[in-house]
């Protein structure tokens, strides 16, 4: 049943009118983390097709990448920033119309250009919001956020290099990315607004980028088929984990009297 025009817009304003400063954050730094896993994904299907896990994230992404942007769109306290967010509208268009075509080496090394064009753009817009945010917490969210970002960015060199897609910037971005999530997993690690919970995640999250190094650094003496499964998992639960932490963070935000409470745990 097709439910009335005016009804869904009222069940849209609500579900916009339903988050702050720090979910729309946590829901813009996503749109970073997403460009990198589509691509990621889309070439992991040129390498393995018919696997049904990676055209299954791939589809899924792709939905919640437009999903967020309408949510965005319509967020009202963001109304200055629409500018930049229709670069990132701009950049998605043309990436995913690669996207949507069957997965071949020229499509791919089409696609992992664009990726790294709106991961730029959703950056940019990313930082404006944390600067209107104008709140200490907000910085962190955007540093965990990036986390879930360089978890897929790391996944997606990993797999062009594998297929021979721009090995060279591949291999580079991958060793580039290590150290990045390293220096900023440090980074939170040291943040005094840090709850128990907030530091027993990062802590985890440190055990599985070790764990992932061993892959990178051919200490794993398996398959390449293998390898592909642990490097993928691996970085996907940095994914599920530096999510927690980004949305524990942005609760921090949005929640009155958080940075005291915080302050007061440790």
């Amino acid at each position: 049943m097709k439910l009335p025009a005016i009804f869904t817009l009222f069940v849209l304003s609500l579900d916009v009118s339903a988050f702050g400063m720090g979910e729309a954050i946590n829901l813009a730094g996503r749109q970073r983390m997403l460009s990198q896993r589509i691509a990621q994904t889309y070439i992991l299907q040129g390498i393995q097709p018919g696997i049904q896990r990676h055209e299954k994230v791939f589809n899924r992404s792709i939905q919640e990448f437009a999903q967020n942007h309408r949510k965005l769109s319509a967020f009202p306290k963001a109304g200055k920033l629409s500018p930049q967010l229709r670069k990132v509208q701009q950049e998605w268009e043309a990436f995913e119309r690669i996207a949507r075509q069957p997965a071949s080496r020229d499509t791919a090394a089409e696609l992992f250009r664009l990726s790294n064009r709106l991961l730029s753009a959703a950056h940019t817009y990313v930082v404006k919001l944390e600067r209107l945010a104008n709140h200490n917490s907000a910085e962190l969210i955007n540093i965990a956020g990036r986390q879930r970002m360089l978890s897929q960015r790391i996944a997606k060199n990993y797999a062009a290099k594998l297929w021979g897609i721009s090995p060279g910037d591949a291999e580079i971005g991958l060793q580039q990315d290590l150290v990045e999530y390293t220096h900023r997993l440090n980074q939170l690690l040291d943040s005094p607004l840090n709850t128990p919970e907030i530091n027993h995640n990062l802590r985890k999250a440190l055990d599985h980028l070790n764990y992932a190094n061993r892959g990178f650094t051919g200490k794993m003496q398996i398959s390449e088929k293998r390898q592909i499964h642990v490097i993928t998992g691996t970085t996907d639960l940095m994914l599920r984990n530096m999510n927690i932490i980004t949305e524990q963070y942005a609760a921090l935000l949005d929640s009155e009297g958080g940075i005291e409470n915080s302050h007061s745990a440790n």
